[in-house]
């Protein structure tokens, strides 16, 4: 699709900023284009999500700033719990944008275990899933790591059942995406990861019911 094609360039230089260990995935609309396009189902991408270990982040921001990236934050008026994330918002909720597009990162502290992901989403709010929710993908020729189909399918459906319910903005299109998404899923990888993962708000930790992402 050509009007996605920048996603390889500001993709690419994120890809190049960071070092080779450091963990990362792609979410949103460039994980799901990279498993939906095998199936002719693909749209306009505004900017590219992503999720990062927060460890020495501030050296990826030099590199992408010298590669002409102005940085900014993604946090806005809109978003819950703002007068929380107002104060995080140049410590964790990046934005860098070059020629009116945008990389979007959210840093955190993946932990240590190697058999998961530990991701504090808002102050106080974690969320965790399987490390093999974590696979190579492609899109545009372009191999990155992202949440694997079954993961995304479990954020979009956790999404949409539960703030979806009272945020209505673009639901038709969060519908087609989830519908198209589910018809590449791996059913047993679905239940597996959907049967792991895990809330924990403040000191209290409980396993997200599989109706709810699954």
């Amino acid at each position: 699709m050509k009007e996605n094609a920048w996603v390889t360039d500001l993709l690419g230089d994120f890809i190049v900023s960071i070092p080779k260990t450091r963990r990362y995935f792609v979410i949103g609309s460039v994980a799901l284009m990279s498993y939906t396009s095998t199936i002719g189902y693909e749209r306009k991408i505004k900017d590219i999500d992503i999720i990062c270990d927060d460890i020495d982040f501030q050296e990826v921001a030099s590199k992408l700033r010298n590669l002409g990236y102005q940085q900014d934050t993604f946090v806005d008026k809109s978003f819950p719990l703002f007068s929380k994330l107002s104060k995080l918002s140049k410590s964790k909720y990046f934005r860098f944008v070059k020629e009116e597009k945008s990389l979007e990162i959210m840093t955190s502290n993946f932990g240590d275990s190697k058999n998961e992901f530990n991701i504090e989403v808002y102050p106080g709010i974690n969320f965790s899933f399987p490390s093999k929710g974590v696979v190579t993908s492609i899109y545009n020729n372009l191999s990155f790591q992202a949440v694997s189909k079954e993961t995304l399918f479990c954020i979009y459906t956790f999404g949409m059942r539960t703030w979806g319910r009272f945020v209505k903005t673009n639901m038709g299109q969060r519908k087609r995406d989830v519908g198209e998404l589910y018809k590449v899923v791996d059913k047993e990888k679905l239940k597996f990861i959907a049967s792991r993962i895990y809330l924990r708000l403040g000191k209290f930790e409980f396993r997200v019911p599989t109706f709810i992402v699954g």
